[in-house]
This record gives C-alpha cells, structure tokens and sequence, in this order.
C-alpha cells in the first residue's frame, strides 16, 4: 500500500508541477510566448504522461487522489517555483515513478 502511495504522489508531483508549463502556451501574446514554446511542449508531455500512467496502473482511487493532489501541487508550483524548476522538479518526479515502477509497469 505504502508504495501505492508513494507512486501516486510521484505522479502527482509531476503532473501538478508540469501545469504551469503546459498552460504559459495557452496565455498571454504569441511574441511573448515563443521562447516558451520547447518548454510548453515538454510540461504537457510530462504533465499527460503523469496523467495516464495514475489512472492505468494505480485504479481510481489512487489516480483520483493523485490528480486532486497534483491540483494543489500546481497552485503551490505557481506561486513559489520559478518555471524552468517547475518542469525540472515534474520530469524528475516522473523519471522517479519510471524506476521506481518499472518491474511493475513492465510485466503488467
């Protein structure tokens, strides 16, 4: 259970975190935005990735658990974390769940 758990907050870590990524591309002006355009694309690779893996090997109440905590993580991530250490705490979190999970995710 404690490793459920565990993989679970990984996941949400990374898709909460990789939400203000994913969603600079979506506000503010194109010229603005350009620069951010690798970095957005990254997040939400990482931030969807996160998503289907919580509900595909973690069941529903894991995965819904997970996404309402990676909803917290994302206003805490907005507000005190600079982007590009937000996209690196994300891939990290998620590089993390692929070790720690991977016998699991690979015999499944």
């Amino acid at each position: 259970m404690w490793n459920g758990l565990l993989l679970s907050l990984l996941l949400s870590v990374s898709m909460g975190f990789s939400f203000k990524g994913a969603t600079c591309g979506l506000s503010g002006r194109v010229e603005d935005e350009r620069g951010n355009a690798v970095r957005a694309t990254v997040a939400t690779t990482v931030g969807l990735t996160a998503l289907g893996l919580v509900f595909s090997y973690q069941g529903l109440w894991f995965g819904g658990a997970a996404v309402v905590f990676g909803i917290g993580f994302s206003h805490l991530a907005a507000r005190l974390v600079p982007q590009t250490v937000s996209l690196v705490i994300s891939t990290v979190a998620l590089y993390s769940y692929l070790q720690l999970a991977g016998p699991w995710v690979s015999t499944v």
